[in-house]
């Protein structure tokens, strides 16, 4: 293998597996949080919030640390931000008590929202248009589904094992500190020819989308543990203060776009019809609604209709992840040869047939007849993430490539974050009465939990069809995502650009689309 593999090989590694490790931390939490609690002294109602300040902490930040990669550069803020998710992770394993634990969870997921767009940067930057790129991101995206599922497998081992749930934190640490040291080592520094974004930084929109995007996570997440739920005046009144932040945020940067002055996320964007990134982030936020909330009924319905154990449940994760590391890959390989509108679609039939099989399923059957092939059709969406991420790279001019990583990252939480909101309302609500009518002695006995949870699945399948629907109208003529466009002066025979070379070339992007032309404004 050539140097220029192995370095190629080395910087996929080293951004994919930050990537791998942020998503690791989600699927640890989900089996590791009672024993968490346990030890911590946590109250049955608090037991959900390391995960939503996780959340909350990334979705706030997310932009404003996508924008400081396109001005400072996509090394630093990688570097950056997968040291500080190392520092806290080795804090959160010494945590004493319950308000411990809950801060540095949340500081990690700073240090997730500044790595994550910097990473896409760096391959945009680094990686020429074609087949290279495309599986650069094709393995990026692959890492998501790896990251979950071992943080499960992990999670439910250390947790029923003497080592205790402290070491699934040590592991995180030695981990991020090794792709520290690696990123030092094959990430090349900025060039003198990079294009920075050289307006400066927004501090107006920062703080409007900050606060408003913190307010609407926060209240979502504490709308299924509070008192009457949405009906709460609290939760009301948090919810009707983030919409009008992000309005304001909204009008505040079409002003300053107007003026020519910086903006942290550019009105412009949504204007071109070509490009089509109204209806693909709507669908995004709809098929990541699906994807998740469904990954996180199945886990509900393991642990409390099925009664597995932490270990027994991760296993029968397996199978996604497996399905889910050959679906990203594929569409790494197949996003230049197939119309993306094509491939989305594909994908998106999985999120139509999983809910399906889950709401109509045999609590007594078979795992092979039932629920594996909820896990194998679940990840059929995940072929939108390097689709997605390329689709945004084509966007944005090179210098607000690390900021369209991070309206992508702002999509699909945003979507998971209400997806689970809601769609959990709905199951305890249909819990809940199906409990009184019944005259059941408890709510949370696994007859009355899994009636809920098929009203779940239900409502998971109408969100399906939405997003397909929105896919299917709403992409006409997206054209190829990926494809490497005609060789322009002062590019290579073999394809890598000059830009990778540190030599000069034309601004604009390297990928396009077939139907759109190069945007360099932005």
């Amino acid at each position: 293998m050539s140097s220029s593999r192995l370095k190629d090989a080395a910087i996929i590694a080293t951004v994919s597996g930050i990537t791998t490790l942020n998503v690791f931390l989600s699927g640890a939490l989900t089996v590791a949080l009672p024993a968490i609690g346990r030890d911590l002294n946590f109250k049955q109602a608090d037991l959900q919030w390391p995960v939503n300040v996780f959340n909350l902490s990334y979705g706030c930040m997310v932009l404003f640390f996508g924008r400081l990669g396109d001005i400072f550069g996509g090394k630093p803020m990688f570097l950056a931000g997968s040291a500080w998710f190392g520092i806290w992770s080795l804090a959160a394993a010494f945590a004493q008590n319950h308000v411990a634990f809950i801060l540095f969870v949340a500081f990690k997921g700073l240090g997730a929202a500044a790595n994550t767009p910097a990473g896409v940067s760096l391959f945009v930057h680094y990686f020429p248009p074609g087949p290279t790129r495309n599986r650069a991101f094709g393995i990026l995206g692959a890492g998501q589904p790896i990251g979950f599922i071992l943080g499960l497998v992990l999670g439910g081992l250390l947790v029923e094992s003497s080592a205790t749930w402290r070491c699934i934190f040590y592991i995180q640490t030695g981990l991020a500190g090794l792709l520290v040291a690696l990123g030092l080592i094959v990430l090349d520094n900025d060039k003198s020819d990079r294009t920075y974004y050289s307006k400066g930084l927004d501090w107006g929109g920062a703080i409007l989308s900050t606060s408003g995007v913190g307010l609407l996570t926060y209240s979502l997440a504490d709308s299924t543990s509070a008192p009457r739920g949405w009906a709460n005046p609290r939760i009301i009144a948090l919810a009707c203060v983030s919409l009008v932040l992000l309005i304001a945020f909204w009008y505040y940067e079409v002003w300053r776009e107007n003026r020519d002055l910086s903006v942290l996320m550019p009105p412009r964007m949504w204007r071109q019809k070509k490009t089509k990134l109204k209806a693909f982030i709507a669908m995004v936020f709809f098929a990541w609604w699906n994807f998740n909330v469904l990954t996180y009924f199945t886990t509900l319905y393991f642990q409390q209709v099925n009664l597995l154990t932490p270990i027994q449940t991760s296993v029968r994760f397996i199978p996604m992840v497996i399905a889910g590391f050959i679906v990203n890959l594929a569409g790494g390989l197949l996003m230049s040869h197939v119309p993306s509108q094509i491939l989305v679609l594909f994908g998106l039939c999985g999120s139509i047939v999983s809910p399906i099989l889950l709401a109509t399923i045999n609590v007594n059957g078979s795992y092979w007849t039932t629920v594996f092939w909820v896990m194998i059709l679940v990840v059929g969406v995940d072929i939108a993430y390097p689709i997605g991420s390329m689709h945004l790279s084509s966007a944005f001019g090179r210098d607000s490539q690390a900021l369209a990583g991070g309206i992508f990252s702002v999509a699909t939480r945003l979507g998971t974050s209400i997806g689970i909101a809601v769609t959990s309302s709905i199951a305890t609500a249909i819990t809940q009465k199906y409990a009184k009518i019944h005259n059941l002695s408890s709510e949370s006995s696994p007859e009355a939990l899994m009636v809920g949870y098929r009203a779940g699945a239900w409502t998971l399948l109408a969100v399906g069809l939405l997003a397909f629907g929105i896919a299917l109208v709403g992409l006409r003529g997206i054209g190829y995502v990926g494809q490497k466009r005609d060789k322009v002066d002062g590019d290579n025979d073999n394809g890598r650009t000059p830009s990778a070379r540190g030599e000069e070339r034309d601004g604009g992007n390297d990928v396009e689309l077939s139907v759109i032309e190069k945007n360099t404004e932005i």
